[in-house]
């Protein structure tokens, strides 16, 4: 393959045995016997060429690597859970600088706070968390990288409740473009620390530092599963619910096939299908209250009600989404739910080239909404919810319809009520910039970048 030719060539041309002599963790090149995994990301779409990866153990690895690619004009990408869905953590012809090595956790209990390396998982954050009773909002998926996820806003369960990802943010320790070391928060770098809620930032960030919240008991799940013929009915009560939903609930109706397992009627496997389902960060007894009318839907197939641990929960979809399968996401924040949209929903999931595909309605209420849009490089915080296209496809040769789907089906969205922007970790591929996912934030965000980031040695519009 020329890029895999192209890589090589380019790995010849550096020093890359005295960059490894001055690294704790060592590097990996085209001619190396590891290199067809160290190259590969969770997402089997995604097919990039490195130059160099180098294996980070400390902050001293991490300003080695940069200065190695700032003197060599080389562009950089930042893998932590390699879990990015664009590919951004992985750069054909360049250099990886991989923190997946730098996994530690410290939590501070009296203070409800916890320092996190950019190499740790969701779920190891959320176990250590958990065992003193606290949580912050954290995505959907265990092994998803705190780091990806949280510089790209990131949603979760206690998003209601908590806000993003993003706004529970402290500060971040930051290895910057220029190989300046930066400690950024709220009165100090500020440019910085505003950038990395959910914008990225111009560097590796070596640190974080969150808010943790207390979770100190089981948290309720439901779903209720729908024939596709009754979702603009349950959909449409879905919006009036939302109105005045409570900050502890957040339910998220989604569009898919119907799981061949036990769990579901042998007739209704592949069928394609609405699931109402919804978390409850509150006590599970008055979740179980909430949720009822969704339960209790005359026309449900299947259903359940189950408390269970946060940090089950958080892991419950795991193997859902294994690595190595090919995925291409794309998301649209809406300003209302309106009949053309819950429309739209139905007639695009039946379109779908994929059986593996879902649509998602995320919602957006509670404490996503109290936080100023000028506060973060988030956008979209007024939407009423937020339309995720996730197709998911195993056949290589599938690729250019199941992409075509996701892209034609937003912009469908977009000619209808939607709102400028789109959330960060589900901006879709690497035709996207800055103005596409920022919007009026857009301009800011490039001149901290400017700042941080001169040479432009760092590669933020691969998303």
């Amino acid at each position: 393959m020329d890029a895999n030719r192209d890589a090589r060539e380019a790995a010849a041309a550096l020093p890359t045995g005295s960059l490894s002599k001055r690294l704790d963790g060592g590097v990996v090149t085209p001619f190396d016997d590891g290199y067809a995994e160290a190259r590969r990301v969770w997402n089997g779409l995604v097919n990039e060429y490195p130059a160099v990866v180098a294996y980070c153990e400390s902050v001293d690895d991490v300003r080695v690597a940069v200065d190695f690619a700032r003197e060599r004009d080389l562009e950089t990408a930042v893998r932590s859970g390699g879990h990015s869905v664009s590919g951004s953590s992985v750069v054909s012809g360049g250099l990886v600088v991989d923190c997946s090595r730098m996994e530690w956790v410290r939590i501070d209990p009296e203070e409800r706070i916890a320092r996190v390396g950019p190499g740790t998982t969701w779920g190891t954050l959320d176990r250590a968390a958990q065992s003193f009773g606290l949580a912050t909002p954290g995505g959907v998926y265990a092994d998803t990288g705190v780091a990806g996820l949280t510089l790209g806003g990131g949603t979760g369960y206690l998003s209601p409740k908590h806000g993003f990802t993003a706004d529970n943010l402290r500060e971040i320790e930051v290895v910057t473009g220029r190989g300046e070391r930066v400690a950024a928060n709220a009165d100090r770098d500020t440019d910085v620390f505003w950038a990395a809620r959910g914008g990225g930032t111009p560097g590796v960030v070596t640190a974080f530092e969150f808010d943790l919240h207390p979770l100190d008991h089981d948290v309720g799940y439901f779903e209720s599963w729908l024939p596709a013929a009754a979702a603009g009915d349950a959909l449409g009560a879905y919006r009036e619910y939302q109105r005045t939903a409570p900050a502890e609930s957040c339910v998220f109706p989604y569009l898919a096939r119907v799981p061949t397992t036990a769990e579901f009627p042998a007739d209704r496997h592949s069928d394609l299908a609405l699931c109402v389902a919804g978390v409850y960060a509150g006590d599970p007894e008055a979740g179980r209250r909430e949720f009822e009318p969704f339960r209790d839907h005359p026309d449900a197939f299947a259903e359940s009600f189950e408390a269970m641990p946060y940090t089950e929960l958080q892991s419950m979809m795991d193997g859902d989404f294994p690595a190595g399968r090919r995925y291409y996401w794309k998301s649209v924040p809406l300003a209302r739910l309106d009949d053309d949209a819950i429309a739209e929903l139905r007639r695009a999931a039946d379109a779908a080239p994929s059986d593996l595909s879902t649509i998602v309605v995320w919602p957006m209420h509670g404490a996503v909404g109290r936080v100023s849009e000028s506060a973060t490089p988030l956008v979209g915080r007024d939407a009423d919810v937020v339309v995720n296209v996730e197709a998911a496809w195993d056949d290589p040769t599938a690729t250019t319809e199941n992409v075509a789907w996701v892209r034609e089906t937003c912009d469908r969205f977009r000619d209808g009520a939607s709102l400028p922007g789109t959330l960060p970790n589900f901006a879709g591929g690497r035709a996207s910039d800055a103005d596409d996912v920022y919007a009026a934030n857009a301009e800011r965000l490039r001149r901290v970048r400017e700042t941080h980031d001169p040479d432009g040695l760092f590669a933020y519009e691969r998303r």
